[in-house]
């Protein structure tokens, strides 16, 4: 028996480090909320088309007709602090350009109705860059820094000229234990091209860069593309440890898997840019059933109703 507490304590000094559920870097702003109502956005297929494609079939920008097509329809939500949504689709569902809306980076679309307020106030550019963190889903690193000379180049254009470097230092060394990627601190980036950084660490150190300046509001666009199911797995769990810390965590999945699904709070679900369910993760499945139409057993619920 003595033994065998000795070694329990062992394994419990060996792993906790990874998987304690403490805190280290815990959203201490306000409280945020995001709503989107009634919206309803068109894009015009003739403005996607670059100028010198249209060039190529002998016609003049100006004589080339779009073609209005409606990306998301009636579509409303709410999430507030301490929540992680994420909006489950099908490619081209309207997912993508939902986080574009939020952002204000939507291009070649019209917005006919609908608002979407950041905790009560209609969302502008100068809004969303003090309150929200967009993390794309490429990543645009430079590929020859290591993790920990990223996040002190950022850190020194992006934080307040008030910060002194030693409380610059100690920001960055709180999100990279915050993101655990301590293991790979210095070792370089790189991409396709230059050996680095395994692709999850990668997708790690570009949330990181965002997180650096302590945003309330973290938006992801697709962050699990490219990445194996252990991977993606472990990278929503640090999201879902980011909400807890009183963060607001929106992201856009194609077709997660169960596990991963299981970790959300929020959930809409996108089709042909009309939103089928909006409501807790844990509900959809029996919403459906209600209607007759239950989750065969060991199947995703993702994929079933996506």
């Amino acid at each position: 028996n003595v033994l065998q507490t000795e070694m329990i304590k062992t394994y419990k000094e060996l792993f906790s480090a990874e998987e304690d559920n403490s805190l280290y870097f815990t959203y201490s702003g306000r409280c945020n909320e995001l709503e989107v109502k009634n919206l309803h956005y068109q894009v015009d297929t003739a403005a996607q088309i670059p100028w010198y494609e249209r060039l190529s079939e002998f016609k003049l920008p100006w004589e080339m007709k779009g073609n209005k097509q409606t990306a998301i329809s009636k579509l409303s939500l709410r999430v507030r602090s301490g929540q992680m949504l994420a909006v489950i689709g099908s490619s081209g569902c309207g997912k993508t350009s939902l986080l574009d809306i939020i952002t204000c980076r939507d291009e070649g679309g019209t917005m006919k109705s609908g608002q979407v307020l950041i905790n009560g106030t209609p969302n502008t550019p100068q809004l969303v860059k003090k309150s929200i963190a967009h993390v794309r889903q490429d990543d645009r690193l430079l590929p020859h820094l290591t993790v920990r000379e990223t996040l002190s180049f950022v850190a020194k254009l992006r934080l307040p000229t008030r910060f002194t470097q030693e409380q610059r230092d100690q920001r960055v060394d709180d999100v990279i234990a915050e993101l655990r990627l301590r293991q790979c601190a210095n070792t370089r980036v790189g991409n396709d091209y230059v050996r680095g950084v395994s692709g999850g660490e990668r997708r790690r150190v570009s949330i990181a860069v965002q997180l650096l300046w302590n945003p309330g509001i973290l938006i992801l666009d697709e962050p699990t593309s490219g990445l194996d199911s252990f991977t993606a797995h472990n990278l929503v769990i640090t999201l879902s440890r980011l909400a807890r810390g009183n963060r607001l965590v929106l992201l856009s999945v194609h077709q997660p898997r169960s596990d991963i699904f299981q970790l959300f709070d929020l959930v809409v679900l996108l089709s042909s840019g009309s939103a089928v369910y909006c409501g807790p993760a844990r509900d959809m499945v029996p919403y459906f059933t209600a209607l007759g139409h239950p989750c065969p057993r060991y199947c995703n619920p993702s994929d079933f109703y996506g």
